[in-house]
């Protein structure tokens, strides 16, 4: 998982912080999440954790009588996902890679950790060991390029925000 605050950024994000903090916080929330997304598929994260993942029906390097050689409903399950949490600018951005909820979500986490009869594959770990470098160094890429399209976005007023009866309810 890749967090960020972007009060709390130091170093060479020091100027994209000032700047994502002189936006509207829907637009600087929309955008710094859309970063850190964008960040991990640079970085081939998605495609990485599919490589990573086992065929699905590998049983000790068997396959059951009449599988075919199907890469599998769990390595077509690998997603990235990225959330705010938190409200307006005292939240931060998350993002992770990982596979959609569900059966095969399940299924990833017993690989993953292991059982009583399997031993853990570590997949998930290998492919975040493998990409951490490449995302950090994607990173202030690409939440510079957000920042430019965020600042066209605000130019055009294509998306005015909230509206001022939204504000006074609080929502």
């Amino acid at each position: 998982m890749i967090s960020v605050n972007w009060e709390k950024l130091l170093g060479e994000f020091a100027d994209l912080s000032t700047s994502y903090s002189a936006l509207p916080a829907y637009l600087a929330k929309k955008y710094l999440v859309a970063a850190l997304r964008n960040a991990i598929k640079e970085a081939k994260g998605p495609q990485l954790l599919r490589k990573n993942t086992p065929p699905a029906g590998t049983r000790r390097g068997r396959r059951r009588a009449g599988e075919k050689r199907s890469t599998g409903d769990l390595r077509r399950a690998v997603t990235t996902k990225a959330k705010w949490i938190g409200r307006n600018r005292d939240g931060f951005a998350v993002a992770g890679l990982g596979y959609k909820y569900g059966h095969e979500s399940r299924k990833a986490i017993w690989l993953e950790f292991g059982t009583t009869r399997i031993a853990g594959r570590k997949m998930v770990e290998k492919t975040f060991d493998s990409i951490r470098n490449q995302v950090a160094a994607g990173l202030s890429r690409s939440l510079a390029s957000s920042l430019e399209a965020a600042v066209r976005e605000l130019e055009s007023g294509k998306n005015p925000g909230m509206s001022k009866r939204g504000r006074a309810a609080g929502l």
